[in-house]
Order: structure tokens, then C-alpha cells, then sequence
């Protein structure tokens, strides 16, 4: 048996030859990257990354190895290609414009009184033209045609979580989330003139609505749920049906615009309740307040996969602020990955970071360059 100094000593032989070989081999791989820079090939091949790791766990001649090998080489070609990435030019890959804040027309979901019209009014003024559609779906489709300059949509609310058909709309539609609105809401009861709790047998209002007053509405069971395309449209209905058995729950705004009486004030789950709105546009723009990126990525079904891309987060010193999956549709038990984190996409670092988390995804597209009020 050998003693444990010996075996360091052979340890230190062994890692003097390695750091040398590894000198050499990031030495090539940078005239890989230039050479193909200079010829517009493809940067990254995987098929190329799995033939170098077939190739040289067969080298191993322990079996009992094989296994630390690959991760090994895995590790050793993910080095790479973060080396790699820091020599791919960062400019003009993002094309950013200045935000616009003066005559536009933004859109929003609802009528009037609705809590994504407060949003639209706390980001850009009251004074903003402005269109309203019923429906989600509907302000991106209005996008879209250049019916609006920009969209108003809600995108996650506090005690509910996140509002994924929105999140999938920005990256169906390829759209860019250019700014976010937070606002602290209150969901109010809300009645006929006259009417009582007593009286009520329906209550209306958008999912998020009810499923943000579901213990309230669960010590009132006797009022049935209707959901509604939207808490100020709700408001609307029950002003119109003029049924006392009716009720909607939306914003103190909806009651004094429609007419209606706060039977119940507050009777949200949280007193702590927000959403977080975003405003979207077709471009990605930038503003000297810019402090936040978003982005959406998918990866390779293969274990440690999302960690490659974590990892390059935290090399990076970037600080993650979220991360949220949602489903591919085409392909079970696969993965949409958004991410948020701080920074801007005029700062180095978070250029060269995408750059290099590009090189561990399938796809990756920045969502938005944006600020937070």
C-alpha cells in the first residue's frame, strides 16, 4: 500500500501534466471559434459533442470509470464552450430602440375600471389613448394588426401565481415585454344599490378574481361561481342585468364608474395582494431604467441540463429574480424554462452570459429588456 504522501506527490505530477494539457486544449478551442467566425459556420454542433465523448469514454479501460469519464469530459467541454462564447462579437446581436412613451395607443383587456387599466395608467399616464378588448387574446391579436403600439396584460398575481396563457401569448406571438406595473389589488364585492350579502346567488367575475377571494367565497357558498372574461366586464353585467341576486367581484373603480355598492370591501385572500403586469410591444427597447431580462429557453431532455444553464447564471454573478416552466405542447414531459434576472442588455456581462447560455440550449430567446415600477 502506498502512503498518503506518495500518493499526493503523484497527485501533484499528474495535475501539473493536466493544467498544461488543459492550457493547450482552451488554447485550440480558441482557434476553433475564430476560425469559424471568420467562415459564418455553425458555432456550436452537438452530434459533434457526443461523438467527442463516445470516442474517449471507450478510451477508459476501468469500467468501474466510465461513468465519472463521461461527466468528466461533459464538464471539460462545457468549459469550452463558455471559453468559446466569450470571443463571439456582442455587438448589434440585440436590436434595442428607445422606449416611447408619447403618441401611442395602448390596449388593454376589460372596460373601464379594469385593473389593467389602472396598470396602463400608473405606467404611461391617463392621458394615453387607449383601447380596450374583451379578451386576453385579444390585445395580442390587436398588437399584431398595429391596432396599439402596446399591449396591458396581467401576468402573475401574488397569491394565485402565474397567468400562463400570457406567458405563452409573448412567445407565440414573438413579441418583447418592454416595461412591468405592479399594483397592489383589492377585490371588492360589489351589488345593486340596496341589495344585501342575504340576496346574492351568483357572483361574477375573471378566474383570477374568484380564485383570489376563494376562502371568502367558500364561508358564502351559497352564491354560485361565474366566470367572467373580466372583473370591470362583470361589474358591467351585473350593472346591466339589474338582478339584486347578482353580484360581481372588481375593483372600487367599477363600482363608482358602473354604479354598483361595495357589499364586502376586501375580500381578497391576502391584504398583501398584487399582480404584476407587463407591457409588450414588437420590438426590444431600452430605456435608462432598464434593470430586468427576460427569457425563454428549452434544453436537451438529459440530466443536467438545466443546471448547465443555473450555473452560467451564477458564474456570472447575475442575480435570478424567477424561473417558471410551462409545457411544450408538441412534445410530453418536455419544457418551456422563462427566466427572469437583473441586468440590461446594453451590459457586457449579461450579453456575453446569454451568449453562453446559448451554448446549452436548444433554443433561447430574449423576451424582454425592461424596467420594474
Amino acid at each position: 500500500m502506498k502512503d498518503l504522501e506518495t500518493c499526493r506527490k503523484e497527485i501533484d505530477e499528474i495535475d501539473q501534466q493536466m493544467i498544461a494539457l488543459f492550457e493547450k486544449r482552451m488554447n485550440v478551442a480558441k482557434d476553433v471559434i475564430t476560425y469559424k467566425l471568420a467562415h459564418n459556420m455553425e458555432i456550436f454542433q452537438s452530434h459533434r459533442e457526443l461523438q467527442v465523448i463516445e470516442k474517449n469514454t471507450k478510451r477508459i479501460h476501468n469500467d468501474d470509470l466510465k461513468d465519472y469519464a463521461k461527466t468528466f469530459i461533459q464538464d471539460m467541454m462545457n468549459i469550452s464552450k463558455s471559453y468559446q462564447a466569450s470571443f463571439i462579437p456582442p455587438q448589434n446581436i440585440y436590436q434595442l430602440i428607445p422606449a416611447r412613451y408619447e403618441n401611442i395607443v395602448v390596449g388593454y383587456p376589460g372596460v373601464t375600471g379594469s385593473f389593467s387599466e389602472s396598470a396602463l395608467d400608473a405606467y404611461f399616464g391617463s392621458e394615453t389613448k387607449r383601447k380596450n378588448y374583451e379578451h386576453f387574446d385579444e390585445v395580442f391579436e390587436a398588437l399584431k394588426n398595429d391596432e396599439i403600439d402596446y399591449g396591458v396584460v396581467p401576468l402573475e398575481n401574488s397569491s394565485t401565481g402565474a397567468i400562463n396563457d400570457n406567458y405563452d401569448a409573448i412567445r407565440d406571438y414573438g413579441f418583447f415585454i418592454v416595461g412591468e406595473q405592479s399594483l397592489s389589488i383589492s377585490q371588492h364585492l360589489l351589488g345593486l344599490p340596496g341589495s344585501s350579502l342575504e340576496d346574492l346567488r351568483e357572483v361574477y367575475s375573471h378566474p383570477q378574481g374568484l380564485l383570489q377571494s376563494r376562502q371568502f367565497l367558500s364561508e358564502h357558498a351559497w352564491m354560485k361561481q361565474r366566470e367572467y372574461a373580466n372583473t370591470s366586464l362583470a361589474a358591467q353585467y351585473v350593472a346591466n342585468e339589474k338582478d339584486p341576486t347578482k353580484a360581481a367581484i372588481a375593483s372600487d373603480k367599477a363600482a363608482q364608474l358602473y354604479g354598483l355598492e361595495i357589499l364586502q370591501e376586501n375580500i381578497q385572500n391576502l391584504k398583501t395582494n398584487s399582480t404584476r403586469f407587463i407591457i409588450f410591444g414588437k420590438h426590444l427597447e431600452t430605456s435608462k431604467d432598464v434593470s430586468h431580462v427576460s427569457i425563454v429557453f428549452t434544453l436537451k431532455h438529459e440530466v443536467g441540463s438545466l443546471y448547465q444553464v443555473m450555473k452560467v447564471i451564477n458564474d456570472h454573478h447575475i442575480n435570478m429574480l424567477r424561473i417558471e416552466s410551462r409545457p411544450l405542447k408538441a412534445t410530453p414531459w418536455e419544457y418551456y424554462f422563462y427566466v427572469d434576472f437583473e441586468g440590461n442588455l446594453e451590459n457586457q456581462n449579461i450579453i456575453l452570459a446569454l451568449e453562453d447560455m446559448k451554448t446549452h440550449t436548444i433554443t433561447l430567446r430574449v423576451l424582454g429588456n425592461y424596467a420594474k415600477k
